[in-house]
């Protein structure tokens, strides 16, 4: 039996007339012995450990600095333990705090977790002890912690290919809900009605979060700034995801004040106030973009393109339908882009995207954006604003869906559950800098669940004191 790996292999056309193709992903043959025969010289334990040293070598020393709540005659385990047992409770997928608590009672689980976090520990902490003083840790210091450690990666310079154009950061914003009842949780939870003025009718309560990833890899989207929609007590309105955006832009300017930023984003960023809010922090801005959201832009647009001739038009082939013998016949693919800058709105100049492709049931893509447009980089402009969709695929789906169980209610509190967000904030970015070394799983095709649970199963075998290498290591990503 053979497994089968994704490897990249660019397609050339035999054609006499140079056109360029698509880099296509072909199946290259593995064995399972093959992969097991890879995996067997790493020790996964290690690995993550050095994850740890080579990019979050602060995280410890932050985490100590976080204050602590409790009476300090009565502590057993010292912050830091607490905070790195919630953060490798998300590393290793497990989907509740009970269950943190029982496939942790381990004699080398915990032997590691206290190497890792400096302390010599006989037991871990229960999930309840960890909930307790999540309760009163104050969220902001986590947060600050965040960007402590998205600002350190940044600095690391290993993932500067990642600039859009060479100078700005991809800053994806979107909202997602999180916990949703029938039954209020608490006085902070948003509400909508369904089946208004039925018999059917009811209340559903939910907490709702603006997240802000900033883009490091193909594969790697980062949490860099958090925003609660909340419901405020004196407010006639409930909070919405805009008004969340414009306090998480200030807060996001507070921390990175020089930071060269590009927001990006939907539709429903599209209107006035975002494209001064933009201007006065000092932010680029690429939004994906739907017709009915100001028509008068786009029927400028309509308007102009024939006039400016920016359209420009690219032919590719690609693989095809099978024919006999397991050929493939070659196709035919047009890929169109299409421009017109300088549009005005409300004393604003906007600059108008397009993108389409051949093929049935496909429709074109628009943008909105302040970055100059040229016919030299439409087509990376375009590329990257279609990269919004990453933080709902490589960010929210991925949180709920994938081992981290972003929907699920770890604490009653809601002091505590944000921190607990954050927390898995913080997990999520450690897993994705391993799941993204090459060197670990270029011969291995396993699903993200398999490879959490290897993670798992190695730090219940591998004892860290003995397997570290001191040898010099490089942690390498496919770009």
């Amino acid at each position: 039996m053979r497994d089968n790996r994704i490897t990249t292999k660019t397609i050339f056309s035999q054609a006499q007339e140079r056109k360029e193709v698509f880099i296509k992903k072909t199946k290259e043959k593995i064995t399972r012995a093959e992969a097991r025969k890879h995996l067997a010289q790493f020790h996964l334990s290690c690995e993550l450990l050095k994850v740890f040293k080579r990019f979050f070598p602060d995280l410890l020393s932050l985490l100590k600095q976080i204050r602590d709540p409790r009476d300090q005659r009565y502590i057993t385990y010292q912050c830091q333990v607490l905070l790195m047992t919630r953060i490798l409770s998300s590393i290793f997928y497990i989907s509740s705090m009970r269950k943190t608590s029982e496939e942790f009672n381990s004699e080398i689980i915990i032997e590691n977790i206290g190497y890792l976090s400096c302390q010599e520990l006989t037991e871990l902490p229960y999930w309840e002890t960890i909930n307790d003083y999540l309760k009163g840790v104050d969220p902001d210091e986590l947060q600050d912690t965040v960007c402590r450690l998205v600002k350190k990666l940044i600095r690391s310079r290993a993932f500067e290919r990642a600039r859009l154009r060479g100078c700005c950061w991809q800053v994806i914003i979107d909202g997602t809900q999180l916990y949703s009842s029938r039954e209020k949780p608490d006085g902070k939870c948003l509400h909508r009605i369904h089946n208004r003025g039925t018999e059917a009718e009811y209340t559903e309560y939910y907490y709702y979060v603006l997240e802000a990833k900033i883009m490091l890899h193909p594969d790697i989207y980062v949490s860099i700034m958090t925003e609660f929609a909340e419901k405020q007590e004196e407010a006639e309105k409930q909070d919405c995801e805009l008004k969340a955006f414009y306090r998480l832009l200030k807060k996001l300017r507070d921390r990175f004040p020089e930071l060269p930023v590009c927001i990006c984003g939907d539709s429903l960023y599209a209107c006035g106030r975002f494209f001064t809010e933009c201007g006065n922090a000092g932010c680029s801005y690429l939004l994906r973009f739907k017709e009915g959201r100001i028509p008068a832009v786009y029927g400028e647009y309509r308007k102009l393109k024939d006039l400016e001739r920016n359209y420009q038009e690219e032919e590719y082939l690609v693989p095809g339908k099978k024919k006999g013998q397991g050929k493939k016949e070659w196709e035919e693919k047009k890929v169109w882009h299409d421009y017109v800058t300088g549009i005005a709105y409300e004393g604003h100049q906007v600059n108008f995207i397009e993108r389409g492709e051949s093929g049935e049931g496909k429709y074109p893509f628009y943008f909105l954006t302040d970055l100059p447009v040229t016919k030299r980089n439409v087509k990376e402009l375009a590329e990257a604003g279609r990269r919004r969709w990453a933080i709902e695929n490589e960010g929210s789906n991925t949180q709920k869906r994938h081992g981290y169980n972003l929907e699920h209610r770890f604490s009653h509190n809601y002091q505590a559950w944000k921190n607990h967000y954050y927390l898995i904030q913080i997990g999520h970015m450690i897993s994705q800098i391993i799941e993204a070394w090459e060197k670990l799983w270029e011969k291995v095709k396993q699903s993200r669940e398999q490879k959490h649970r290897r993670l798992l199963e190695a730090w219940k075998q591998e004892r860290l004191k003995e397997c570290m290498a001191k040898e010099k290591f490089q942690i390498r990503f496919e770009w």
